[in-house]
């Protein structure tokens, strides 16, 4: 398929079928950042639902680069893998101390930030600042893929890219990868040419996973002020043992004080103030 058929095809079916989400009425990256580090890895519905509530409680870089730790895991409940909430506070305190409030505009700048890495670095440069280069998700990857790839297997995301910087749109990249989000969510939701990436991996359950338990002890604190060692040990082994886990109740206490999201005291554990 031609560049130009590709984008005739695309931006058409876009144009009557475009779904309206909040993040795309706005070109503040900071806005757009928190979009993006919602829709990691969790469904759409449930950031509609999240990503109003967290804008109101932290509007700026500044409120969230300030806020404290319960405060922003709180908000955050609902969504998951709760490093990415710290990734971005420190996030906001970076851009607001080393570059005095102003988000960079190159990717390769943006990628330096926590939890920033090449797909989020250009999504937000291209949806704020209009940078033309190509990335790839999952509903963007299953476009190229059927398109251009049929019938191939252990398709690299590098030979999608190499087609990708060649079809994006130059007269409004932002507009046609939004165009190509939709396409690949709802027009071909029901492909499963994605199984053709080298890169494809089936999401595992979250009930019973290593994370499932980590929520459990991160939802627990958030609800007191601290808890006593021997408590949330106890509490985490009854758990695992529930579940038939594999793990050890301390394997999974010293994870989440390693990524920060839990402190430890003398003889409690606590999520900071």
């Amino acid at each position: 398929m031609s560049v130009q058929k590709l984008q005739k095809t695309v931006l058409g079916w876009y144009k009557n079928n475009k779904r309206d989400l909040p993040w795309r009425k706005t070109k503040d990256p900071y806005e757009i950042l928190v979009s993006e580090v919602m829709l990691q890895q969790t469904q759409v519905s449930r950031v509609l639902e999240k990503y109003p509530e967290f804008l109101k409680a932290f509007p700026t870089l500044k409120a969230l680069a300030r806020a404290p730790d319960r405060e922003l895991l709180s908000v955050w409940k609902g969504l998951g893998y709760w490093k990415r909430a710290l990734n971005l506070k420190e996030t906001a305190r970076i851009i607001q101390q080393e570059h005095k409030g102003r988000f960079p505009k190159d990717p390769r700048e943006l990628e330096k930030l926590p939890g920033v890495g090449p797909y989020t670095a250009r999504a937000v440069a291209c949806f704020a600042f209009l940078n033309p280069e190509a990335f790839i998700d999952t509903n963007i990857r299953r476009v190229y893929l059927h398109f251009f790839f049929k019938d191939k297997a252990e398709v690299s995301d590098k030979d999608i890219l190499t087609i990708a910087q060649k079809v994006v749109w130059r007269e409004d990249p932002r507009e046609w990868h939004y165009a190509l989000f939709d396409y690949g969510a709802v027009e071909l939701k029901d492909k499963k040419v994605n199984r053709q990436s080298r890169h494809y991996a089936k999401q595992s359950r979250f009930e019973g996973s290593f994370r499932s338990f980590r929520t459990s002890i991160v939802k627990m604190l958030l609800e007191k002020e601290g808890v006593e060692k021997k408590v949330l040990r106890s509490f985490l082994d009854q758990q695992l043992h529930k579940q038939k886990a594999p793990w050890e109740a301390d394997d999974i206490i010293e994870s989440l004080v390693q990524d920060g999201l839990i402190a430890e005291s003398l003889h409690s554990y606590l999520i900071q103030d």
